[in-house]
């Protein structure tokens, strides 16, 4: 069953629920009116020790600061896939042991770029070696990455890029390589004007012959095996998804609601471990379907939210009217073909 709401949550998972409910969700609004999550906010989490959470801890963690704070939440998945990355690398020599410390400590962040890795087709961002007749080592980068979150909140990015089919798995240290006027020479960020989670500066990057150097190379990998791989790493992301849900079962179900609104409050809270458990379960074959459904049920959860709440869901700011575009978002956000199908089945069964 559900640690989140059927039996007494871990230290860290308690730790995380604490920060959403008393600094996430009460400064929500005002994060996504500023248009930017505070670096204080990702300073606090992992000041808190939350970036060396693992297993079904880091995957409660995630939901927790989803229900408070979704922009937060998505900036802060981004940060721990990076410190997944170093510790995979540092195990072998230890030689990214000191970014690692860094990182989870909140002395930085850094954000993901992994769309050439995971995309099938053309190379969102193409490497090329550099030759003994070239000036240095390492690679020249050129491309664009149709999805940087935290952009100005980071201080490193991990990018991949593919030499042919394989593909570098490199990290860009962006405060080494900005110029007198803060600005980075040959990358270009272009804002994307998102419908919601606009505080998570969430950008699109062009890369003109950036040079990055042979010791930011922290892995590499085949591009053929990591398609092969990408199902086994939807599970993550679905914890945004039930963060949703668990956000509208909790309003649904406060002290100040009616009867009606704490009995659907339950049943959403059903439906919730339900969904949660058929993440947990599925292997690669089914994470699609159980993807699906976690978006499906916030999307369901935040129209639950929307209706019980009247006519003030519909203006601007308020808490029902945020939650329903942050599912929207989600409808979209990480999918793969499988499980827009899903999506799309479930909303129009037998249409094809």
């Amino acid at each position: 069953m559900s640690p989140q709401t059927t039996t007494a949550p871990t230290p860290a998972v308690a730790t995380a629920r604490r920060l959403a409910e008393e600094l996430l969700a009460p400064h929500a609004a005002a994060v996504e009116a500023a248009g930017a999550v505070p670096r204080s906010h990702l300073e606090a989490l992992a000041q808190a020790g939350l970036r060396a959470v693992d297993g079904d801890d880091a995957l409660a963690v995630v939901e927790e600061l989803a229900a408070g704070d979704l922009a937060t939440a998505f900036v802060w998945i981004q940060q721990v896939g990076v410190a997944r990355w170093l510790e995979a690398g540092s195990a072998a020599d230890g030689r990214w042991a000191t970014q690692l410390d860094d990182l989870r400590a909140g002395r930085t962040h850094a954000g993901i770029a992994l769309q050439a890795a995971l995309r099938p087709g053309p190379a969102a961002v193409v490497a090329r070696r550099l030759t003994q007749d070239d000036d240095g080592d390492g690679w020249v980068l050129d491309g664009a990455v149709p999805w940087v979150t935290g952009w100005g909140l980071l201080d490193a990015l991990l990018l991949t890029a593919r030499d042919g089919e394989e593909v570098l798995f490199l990290l860009l240290d962006l405060r080494t390589v900005r110029d007198g006027d803060g600005d980075i020479p040959r990358l270009r960020a272009e804002a994307l004007p998102l419908a919601a989670v606009r505080a998570s500066r969430t950008v699109q990057l062009h890369l003109d012959g950036v040079h990055v150097g042979a010791g930011q190379l922290v892995a590499r990998a085949q591009h053929a095996a990591l398609l092969a791989g990408d199902a086994a790493g939807l599970r993550p992301n679905g914890s945004l998804a039930l963060g949703l849900v668990l956000r509208c079962v909790r309003a649904l179900g406060d002290g100040g609601g009616t009867a009606q609104h704490v009995e659907r409050a339950t049943a959403l809270a059903a439906e919730l471990d339900a969904v949660r458990q058929q993440l947990d379960a599925a292997g690669p074959a089914e994470l699609p379907a159980a993807r699906a459904a976690a978006v499906d049920l916030a999307w369901r959860a935040a129209a639950t939210l929307s209706l019980t709440t009247g006519s003030s869901a519909v203006i601007s700011g308020s808490l029902a009217e945020r939650t329903v575009r942050e599912a929207l978002f989600l409808l979209v956000f990480g999918s793969r073909p499988a499980i827009r199908e899903a999506l799309l089945d479930g909303l129009l069964p037998g249409a094809h």
